[in-house]
């Protein structure tokens, strides 16, 4: 079962930027990682999410290896449209 190990991620941060978050995607991972803090597992977070149970995991890993910055949407290359 995966679990938050970063030490500055605590529910009170994540729930913190959700609520000031305007980005959709990602308050949807905020959304995942509340929910497992919530108690609900992997599987779980991805059917009501509608997501595949991979992506799942590789937000909770990029949390705990680099804090909420690690939700956050790398840059797209190139010239802006």
């Amino acid at each position: 079962m995966l679990k938050i190990t970063h030490p500055a991620v605590t529910r009170e941060t994540v729930w913190n930027a959700f609520r000031s978050c305007h980005d959709v995607r990602l308050r949807e991972r905020y959304h995942a990682v509340l929910l497992l803090f919530d108690g609900q597992t992997c599987p779980d977070i991805a059917k009501y999410l509608y997501r595949d149970e991979d992506t799942i995991r590789i937000w909770i890993h990029a949390v705990n290896e680099q804090g909420l910055e690690g939700l956050q949407r790398a840059p797209i290359p190139g010239r802006p449209p």
